[in-house]
This record gives structure tokens, C-alpha cells and sequence, in this order.
């Protein structure tokens, strides 16, 4: 079997031998007939360009195969040994051409079209520039000697001409180097070159071919950039396609920004989508694999700057030189690589809304590299010795206009695909079957309870969806279809909408159900309230449902399931470490005494609906009411790592909202004097405690209760009923507050042992949370105390007594204070003994 040829390889092969066959006819015998040859070679190559272009051609080889047959034709007419040909960029306004550079690569080289070269002299001059023999003696060979160091070519003599086209435009500048006696490539260069160098004769002979050569050279140029731009114009048709193939985002962000790359010739991307919520921009950067989202403030940086502004931004060579290039240089210092240029450019979408910056970095030089070796740093690599130019921009506008667009339809499919998995949470999370349905009956989408009630498992490969609701829905005693068509045949909104309580379904498993079953229509308003379809709500109002319902007023949902999971018949329960609050109406018993029962209850009610709604949002666990108080948990039945965290904030909580609830009874029961005031404002004392408990439910088979029970519970009690004592509303242990001490303003009130402990404790009141600031009075308060009792446990009484007098200067009720005092005075007539250990021992609960 043949090998298969390559037909881009092939064409290229050709091209050289074609150009060779066009230009061997032109010798010194018959320059005199040039005129003839200059037609024939035109169209000759004409044929030749539009041959190539039918073909997968590679039309940048193609024009350098050219350009170095005429380069060979030149010197062989000339007598030169080598010849260079400067090619005029008119939109960068440069002068450049190809050379061979190291491991058989090619290396393009620009120069400025400005007289600070030869080349450059000759080309805005447009007159010949003759060097003769010895080269290096001329003020200009300074370049020449720098090649000579790098390469060992020496030049000896240099003719540099202009080439005009048909018009008489600069097409090129043409250099003859070294004049030579024959072109035997086998002898050496400093014997075969001419020392008198090239002459007038030279500059008469090039000028009988010099239109030749120029006319070849523009119109191949011409076709070739036209080709060139056909061909990029493919590719963006090709790009643009492929940004528009996916609506997934991420992958529409890869594809917009290596399709940029492609079409521009850019080493790196970025592709940075605008926050709006947040004032900042975004971008994934992929490594290895795995990508990384970097953020960047809206006006920080190049891309930020275009992202506030909405105005292209393009730093050509030298990044390094523009005035805010300072954060560039330290990225690159870090990330091992060297910024030379780049372009910025604003993406709309389609309402001309910015919605994102393309960034393209470090426009590639043609020819072949070695990859940048970050050692060289801050040196500009070779690869990266070009800038992005006005055709680049204008490309990019199109690509950016269709980039927009695509980013538009991905976002809004990102939002749609979020909103649909909302729904389905939300369809899962209901504890009432839902099922839509089309005019016809025909389910398009169930929840997984409506699959439970009707007794359909999914596992097994049953579907709701797809099936007729009239064959799944049956209910006893009454015709479910005639409910489901009077609904969707309803007049009005009322008759479209119905509604029947406590029915029985009948499951495909013959298990029942007591339901709800509400049928609502639904429509279309803008097709004129046109119907589209049904949505079926059944609502399980089964015995679990109603024990359920009833449980969640008594407790946190997280709760009420757990112990329906457990089974209600177990018994005992388990050591938890828990916070435990309990908190007290002062002078309830007064009250009670004062007010009808009625007016009792009704406080109560509202009292207590605020205090365990506290408790809840607290995940707390409400444990029981004892009479006018309240005894919640934190940390069981479900386990909190910050329980004493979580109760302290609810003791807190407690005592705003019984501001609040005290102003609302103040404006509804109107007192008249000071005392029916002060009966309506009523005061709460709070303990809480953290220690290890037994949780769990606690009773008989016949009648238990989920409670908590131990010393950690009694304490939490006993500190409830000593912040009477002290003239406090809320109180702590000392492992509570070993919990929560960073976290809130407190004062160290005393040591003591209550009845029935053997270890002392510490106790501590609550001023507030450290969030919140605390008032200066207090602060003073709560140094002078401390430093009281610092006296007191070091039995200076005197000292001690000074200090408390001034905390009841400051806050003439402060009953610590008052408590404190009484003591020393009492200590200085009656000395402790001297193993005293400071502790107050209650001698009563």
C-alpha cells in the first residue's frame, strides 16, 4: 500500500521549485529584455498564487519561499554573497524579514521605519545608501560588528536600495552585502571578496530588474495578506461557532479565551468576568488539571481598570516601561514569567450591559523558540518581541461581540439549571406530595413524598412521570377524576382551585392514607389566564403527621424527629455535655395574688411564646415549665460543641425581649400610679450551668417525659434562685463561662458552695456581649469590684471596704456591693481564721 503524501508538504516542496523555474531565465544575457519578462513572470505567478490558494497552504512558507529565490536570483545577478530584504509593515510602520536562526528555526527581525538604520534611512529616504570596502571603518557598522562577535560574518561592503511598486510606493529595502568575485560557496568569504566593493555599475544593473522584483514582491504580498485575512476570517467564523456550542460556563470561559489566543497569537489569557454584588472581578486559572478562582477589586490593576472604565486598553512593548507596571513586575517575579505586551478589552453582553474583560498577554514573534527560561528575567525573550496592533483590536471586537453574547446564554443557563435545583430541593424537602400534570392528566414531575404516599419506588424503576394521575390517585368513597376535571374546567379562579380535607387514598401497595388533597389549576397570564396544566398537593395528615405537628410546639423539629426515629417506647438515656438555663418571674407568687387567674394565664402565654422562641433559635431544647419558670437545654438530644455559647446568648436575648414584652404591656394596661407600674413590669432571674448530664427520656412505658437530669442541672437551679441574692438577672457558672469568656462582659461576683455541693464554684454576672460595647460606668464598676475582692481574699478588709463604697457611689442598688460590704464589716469585728478560703457557703437552697 502507497504511503499517503502530505498535500501541505507537497504544495510547499513545489512552490520553491516553481519560483526557481520563473526566475532562471533571468540572466545577464537578457536583462535588456526584461520588460517581456516582467509580464510573463507576473502572471506566471499569479497562476502560481492562485494554485497555492486552492490548497491547504501554508501561505506565510509559501512567501518566504519566494522571498529567498529572489534573495538567490539577486546575488547570482549581483555578485553578492548575501542578500537581506526588509519588507515595509504599514500598519505597525516597521521594517522586517526572516532569518535563519539557531537549530534550523526562524527568527523574525523589525526594525523602526526611521533613519536610525541603514535599512531605515534608505526607506524614508528612498535613496540608495552605497558602503564600499572597508565596511567596518564606516561610523554605521556598529551593528554589523555585534553580528560579527555572535555569528563570525563579516561584512565588507553593503549596497542598500529601495524597492518601489507599481505605483511607486516603498514596497521594501533590499541589502547586498559583501561584493564577491564569485558566489563558490566552498572558499572562503575573505578571499573571494572584492575590496573595491559594489559600484555605480551594481546600482545600474539592480535598477534594470529592481521593478521586477518589486512588482512580484507587492502584488504576492498583497494576495498572500489577502489569503491571510480570509483565512483569519475562517477562523474567527470557526471560534465564534465554538464559543457558542456549550452553555455550561465554565467551559464556554475555557473556549472563549484559547479560541482568543488562537486567532490573536498570544502566549497567555485571561477572560475576567465582572461581580457586580461584590465590586470585583473573576477569573478560573487552570493547573495540572484543576482550576482556581482569582478575584481582583473592580479598578485594580490593567483588567480592573477596564472593567471600571469599559475602554480598551493596549500597553505594546515594554509592559515593564508603562507607569503602573509595577504590580506586572512583582506577578512575574513570582510566577516566573516576563509580561512584554498586552490588550485589554470590555465584553458586552447584548444590552450593552459590561459584563467582562478579555486580556490577552505577550503577542508572539514568528518563528521557532526555545521556551522562556525564567532565569533571564527582566531581559525581553525574542518570542516576545511584538506588540498587539489596531487589526488585532479590531479582530478582537468581533470575537469579543459574539464572546459577550455566548457568556450571556451560559450565565442565564447557570441561573436557570441554580433555579431548577432550588425547585427540586425545595419539591424534596416538602413534607406534602406535590405532582404537576398536563390539560390531559399526564404527570410531568412528582416529588419523592407524592412517589411514598402512592407507593411507588423508584429503585424498582417505577415512574410517576409519564403516567396518567386519574390511574395512580384513588380515593375511597369519592371519584377523584370528577374532582381533578371540574377543577380544570373551572370559570373562575375559585372553581379552578379546590380544595377537600380528610380523605382516604388507597396506595398501590393497599396501604391508606389519611390526606388532604388540594387541586389547583394553573395558567398562563400571558396567553389570556389560558389553562396549561394542574398541580396536586396531598397533604398526609396521618397519625405520624399530626404527632409530628403537635411535638413541634413543644420542641425543635430537629428533636421531634430524632426521638420519633428512636421509638417512642425506649426508655433511659445518655451522659451529654449540655448547657442548662433556667430562668424565673420575680414575684410571681405576689402577682398571681394581685391579677384573675385569666389575666395569669394570658401573661403567661405571651410571656412564655417569646422566651422559648428564644430558647429555639438558639437550638436550644425546651425541657419543661416549671410553674412560671422555665428550664431549656443546649446540646442534647442533638450534640453543640458551643452549648454554653449558645445559652449564654439566649440569657441575653431573654432580657431584651422582656424589655420589649414590658413596654407592650405598659401601652395596654396603661398604669395609673407606681405600684400597678410596677406590677406590670416584671423582673426574671436567669442561671445557667455547663456540665455533663444524663439526657433522655425519663418516666414509665405508660407516661415519660425527654428531660435532663444531675448535679449539673441542680446547679443551673441554685444559681436561677442566688441571682436573687445578688440583685442580678443573670448569672454563670464558672465552666460556663470558661465557654464563652472572650466572647462577653462579665463581673466575678464571689466564690461559693450552695447546699448540697462539696466544691466551691465561682460565679459570674453577665453585663452583655463584647460585640456590643460596654458603658464606662460599667467598666468602672466592674474594675473597682475586682479589685475589692482581691482585698477581701486577702483579708484586708479596710482596703476592701473603701472600694466596694465606691462601686455603691457609682451604682447606689449594686447588691454585691452592699452584700460584700456587710461582710467585711462584719470580718473586721470578727476576724476568719487563717485557712479562711474566701468561699460564701449558702446555707439554704
Amino acid at each position: 500500500m502507497a504511503k499517503k503524501s502530505d498535500p501541505t508538504a507537497s504544495g510547499q516542496l513545489k512552490s520553491t521549485d516553481i519560483f526557481s523555474g520563473l526566475f532562471r531565465s533571468l540572466t545577464h544575457e537578457n536583462l535588456s529584455k526584461v520588460d517581456g519578462f516582467v509580464e510573463n513572470a507576473s502572471q506566471n505567478i499569479q497562476m502560481v498564487n492562485k494554485t497555492l490558494g486552492m490548497l491547504n497552504t501554508d501561505f506565510n512558507q509559501v512567501f518566504e519561499d519566494l522571498l529567498h529565490t529572489i534573495q538567490e536570483k539577486i546575488c547570482d545577478l549581483t555578485s553578492s554573497d548575501r542578500t537581506s530584504i526588509f519588507l515595509l509593515d504599514k500598519v505597525r510602520q516597521q521594517l522586517w524579514l526572516m532569518v535563519d536562526g539557531p537549530n534550523n528555526t526562524k527568527v523574525e527581525i523589525r526594525i523602526p521605519f526611521d533613519p536610525s538604520t541603514i535599512a531605515g534611512e534608505v526607506a524614508t529616504s528612498q535613496k540608495t545608501i552605497n558602503i564600499p570596502f572597508d565596511f567596518f571603518d564606516d561610523p554605521r557598522s556598529g551593528f554589523a560588528k555585534k553580528l560579527y562577535q555572535q555569528t563570525g560574518y563579516r561584512t565588507y561592503s553593503m549596497l542598500a536600495l529601495p524597492l518601489l511598486g507599481e505605483k511607486g510606493e516603498l514596497v521594501a529595502v533590499v541589502e547586498l552585502i559583501n561584493k564577491v568575485k564569485n558566489n563558490d560557496k566552498n572558499e572562503q568569504l575573505e578571499n573571494r571578496i572584492n575590496k573595491v566593493g559594489f559600484t555605480h555599475a551594481d546600482v545600474e544593473l539592480f535598477s534594470k530588474f529592481s521593478v521586477l522584483i518589486g512588482q512580484i514582491i507587492e502584488s504576492s504580498n498583497s494576495f498572500y495578506q489577502a489569503a491571510q485575512k480570509q483565512r483569519i476570517a475562517d477562523a474567527l467564523i470557526k471560534a465564534v461557532l465554538s464559543v457558542g456550542q456549550s452553555l455550561d460556563l465554565a467551559e464556554t470561559l475555557k473556549t472563549v479565551m484559547d479560541q482568543a489566543s488562537h486567532l490573536l497569537q498570544a502566549d497567555r489569557n485571561a477572560l475576567w468576568l465582572i461581580d457586580r454584588d461584590k465590586s470585583e472581578l473573576w477569573t478560573k486559572v487552570y493547573n495540572a488539571g484543576v482550576s482556581t478562582v482569582l478575584r481582583i477589586p473592580m479598578g485594580a490593576g490593567y483588567a480592573g481598570r477596564v472593567a471600571k472604565t469599559g475602554e480598551i486598553l493596549n500597553i505594546p512593548l515594554d509592559v515593564y516601561e508603562h507607569p503602573d507596571s509595577g504590580t506586572s513586575k512583582q506577578v512575574d517575579q513570582k510566577n516566573g514569567y516576563r509580561t512584554c505586551s498586552l490588550l485589554c478589552m470590555p465584553v458586552f453582553n447584548p444590552k450593552k450591559e459590561l459584563i467582562g474583560v478579555t486580556q490577552v498577554v505577550n503577542k508572539l514573534q514568528r518563528g521557532e523558540f526555545p521556551p522562556y527560561d525564567p532565569a533571564t528575567w527582566p531581559l525581553v525573550p525574542p518570542q516576545f518581541k511584538n506588540s498587539f496592533t489596531n487589526e488585532d483590536i479590531e479582530l478582537m471586537k468581533v470575537f469579543n461581540t459574539q464572546a459577550g453574547i455566548a457568556l450571556e446564554n451560559a450565565r442565564l443557563f447557570e441561573k436557570i439549571k441554580h433555579e431548577q435545583m432550588i425547585q427540586k430541593s425545595i419539591l424534596r424537602s416538602l413534607s406534602d406530595g406535590v405532582i404537576s400534570t398536563d390539560t390531559h392528566g399526564l404527570i410531568i414531575a412528582a416529588n419523592q413524598k407524592a412517589y411514598d404516599i402512592l407507593g411507588i419506588n423508584k429503585v424498582d424503576g417505577q415512574q410517576l412521570e409519564g403516567s396518567s394521575i386519574h390511574a395512580k390517585i384513588k380515593i375511597e368513597n369519592a371519584n377523584f377524576s370528577k374532582w381533578f376535571d371540574a377543577s380544570l374546567e373551572g370559570a373562575d379562579e375559585k372553581a379552578r382551585n379546590q380544595y377537600y380535607p380528610d380523605q382516604v387514598l388507597n396506595s398501590l401497595t393497599n396501604e391508606s392514607h389519611n390526606l388532604n388533597v388540594s387541586i389547583n389549576t394553573m395558567v398562563d397570564e400571558d396567553q389570556g389566564d389560558k389553562v396549561q396544566g394542574a398541580l396536586v398537593i396531598l397533604e398526609d395528615i396521618s397519625q405520624e403527621k399530626r404527632l409530628k405537628t403537635t411535638m413541634y410546639r413543644y420542641m425543635t423539629q430537629e428533636l421531634a424527629e430524632q426521638l420519633l426515629a428512636d421509638g417512642s417506647a425506649k426508655m433511659g438515656g445518655d451522659r451529654k455535655e449540655v448547657s442548662v438555663l433556667f430562668s424565673d418571674i420575680r414575684g410571681y407568687t405576689s402577682l398571681s395574688e394581685v391579677l384573675s387567674a385569666e389575666d395569669v394565664v394570658s401573661m403567661l402565654n405571651e410571656y412564655f411564646e417569646t422566651m422559648v422562641e428564644s430558647v429555639l433559635n438558639h437550638k436550644g431544647t425546651l425541657d419543661k415549665y416549671i410553674g412560671d419558670a422555665i428550664m431549656a437545654v443546649f446540646g442534647t438530644p442533638l450534640a453543640l460543641p458551643d452549648h454554653a455559647w449558645l445559652a449564654v446568648q439566649t440569657a441575653i436575648d431573654m432580657r431584651h425581649r422582656l424589655k420589649e414584652f414590658n413596654v407592650k404591656r405598659v401601652e395596654k394596661l396603661k398604669p395609673k400610679d407606681q405600684k400597678e407600674f410596677d406590677l406590670v413590669n416584671i423582673k426574671i432571674g436567669i442561671g445557667v450551668n455547663s456540665d455533663s448530664v444524663i439526657s433522655g427520656n425519663i418516666g414509665c412505658t405508660k407516661r415519660m417525659e425527654f428531660t435532663s437530669i444531675g448535679d449539673g442541672v441542680n446547679l443551673g437551679s441554685r444559681l436561677e434562685g442566688t441571682s436573687k441574692v445578688y440583685g442580678t438577672d443573670i448569672i454563670i457558672s464558672e465552666t460556663t463561662y470558661k465557654g464563652c469568656a472572650d466572647r462577653i462582659w462579665t463581673r466575678e461576683l464571689d466564690r461559693i458552695q450552695v447546699k448540697g455541693k462539696n466544691q466551691p464554684i465561682s460565679i459570674y454576672e453577665v453585663y452583655g456581649l463584647r460585640s456590643d460595647p460596654l458603658s464606662a460606668t460599667h467598666a468602672q464598676i466592674i474594675e473597682l469590684y475586682h479589685k475589692a475582692r482581691d482585698f477581701y481574699h486577702q483579708m484586708k478588709f479596710g482596703k476592701a471596704i473603701g472600694l466596694f463604697g465606691e462601686v455603691l457611689e457609682l451604682d447606689k442598688l449594686n447588691k454585691a456591693a452592699s452584700i460584700h460590704l456587710v461582710r467585711c464589716q462584719h470580718f473586721l469585728s470578727n476576724p476568719p481564721a487563717d485557712d479562711w478560703d474566701g468561699v460564701w457557703r449558702f446555707t439554704e437552697k
